[in-house]
């Protein structure tokens, strides 16, 4: 049998495993709390990761007029539709920080079908996860959470280049990988986490490439991964400003559309596409073109674009929130990591109260926020403001 021709594994979690695996990154809600009361810059509970939000809005999904059979009709793969969404960019850490240390950076994509199913693209500007599993990747948010006592995770003061109070944090953090990992894996897991985010302290523009995880299809596993229609990324030169990502975000979406292809990228094999250790990167030349995501020209300066970046902020998101099959009968991930970040962001909107789904359902119809929603984001951002929480730009 060749490696094209093997059966991706579809995990099927019973009573007993979910019970597990909650158990396993009930965690998450301390880490919450302990962010907020170690850094002095968060000033209410807020995500553990993904906190920093560069830029946020309306976003347009066109699906292309042919389909791969295995997504076609499935979900939001209606050929030729075109669905709003709501988009978010994000820094990777669940701190604020300076836009020019190491991180990752992250997208969301949130859209509705027809018959109301959230189905929500989540991804990172990395092929490969940060750890192996999600056991591994509570570690990672247990030490971010350790090294915010000092000042800020793995960066420097908000406003300066602070290399000796980043070398300082990266040292926190390291050690508290150590103690729960061990020192050799501990070490590991902090150089590739390292490697990882030399590619946004090489980049000049959130406008590159992301890649989701996991996601079931009709019994296929696949990701998906979104490609700048021009490749726009260069070196950021010498000390490009403290929120270059932002301020060039800005600049681009005033002057016109920003426009990503959508690929899907089919499981081939567990040595060509791996679905256990998630820090290997896929092989993608098989990738097929599945739609565009259009983030459309904006006044950023507007109040119509500010209700929709505090959206963006206030809503939650899900890996849980997708569709695997016609008859929507399949209700959780088909992956151990997959529904292990199901419980662990279910954890994070409760502890954040997160903007409920009944607010803003009409807006991926509509494509307006009704005036109660917009008082309603208001006062949450005003809220925030006034406490000093910095949660963007």
């Amino acid at each position: 049998m060749s490696d094209h021709e093997q059966t991706p594994p579809l995990l099927r979690p019973n009573a007993q495993e979910l019970a597990r695996i909650a158990a396993e990154v009930s965690e998450v809600s301390e880490i919450q709390k302990k962010l907020a009361d170690k850094h002095k810059n968060l000033h209410c509970l807020d995500r553990v990761a993904h906190q920093y939000q560069i830029a946020g809005g309306k976003i347009l999904f066109r699906v292309t007029d042919t389909l791969p059979a295995t997504l076609n009709g499935i979900g939001l793969f209606q050929p030729n539709q075109q669905h709003i969404g709501i988009g978010r960019i994000s820094t990777g850490l669940g701190t604020p920080h300076i836009e020019t240390n190491p991180d990752f950076l992250g997208l969301r994509l949130s859209f509705m079908t027809q018959d109301r199913h959230r189905v929500d693209f989540l991804g990172i500007n990395d092929p490969g996860s940060p750890t192996a599993n999600h056991r591994d990747f509570v570690d990672v948010l247990h030490a971010t959470g350790e090294a915010a006592g000092a000042e800020m995770p793995l960066i420097g003061d908000w406003g300066a280049y602070d290399v000796g109070n980043l070398l300082a944090e990266q040292k926190e953090v390291a050690t508290a990988l150590a103690t729960r990992m061990g020192l050799i894996k501990g070490g590991k897991t902090l150089a590739h986490i390292i490697k990882q985010t030399l590619q946004t302290i090489r980049s000049s523009t959130a406008y590159q490439k992301y890649w989701t995880g996991i996601v079931e299809v009709n019994q296929t596993l696949g990701k998906f991964t979104l490609i700048p229609v021009t490749n726009e990324n260069h070196s950021p030169g010498f000390r490009p400003g403290e929120r270059h990502f932002t301020d060039d975000w800005k600049h681009r979406q005033t002057a016109g559309d920003l426009v990503f292809n959508l690929y899907w990228i089919p499981y081939l094999s567990k040595v060509q596409t791996p679905t256990t250790d998630l820090t290997v990167a896929w092989e993608e030349q098989h990738k097929t073109p599945v739609g565009t995501v259009t983030c459309p020209k904006t006044d950023l300066a507007s109040q119509e674009a500010r209700l929709w970046a505090i959206l963006a902020s206030e809503m939650g998101a899900n890996p849980g929130n997708w569709v695997s099959d016609q008859e929507h009968a399949i209700n959780e991930p088909s992956t151990e990591f997959g529904v292990a970040r199901k419980l662990a962001y279910e954890l994070s909107h409760k502890g954040r109260n997160v903007l409920e789904l009944s607010w803003y359902l009409a807006v991926f119809s509509s494509g307006q926020i009704a005036p109660e929603l917009a008082r309603e984001l208001l006062r949450r951002q005003e809220a925030k403001d006034s406490a000093g929480h910095i949660n963007s730009a």
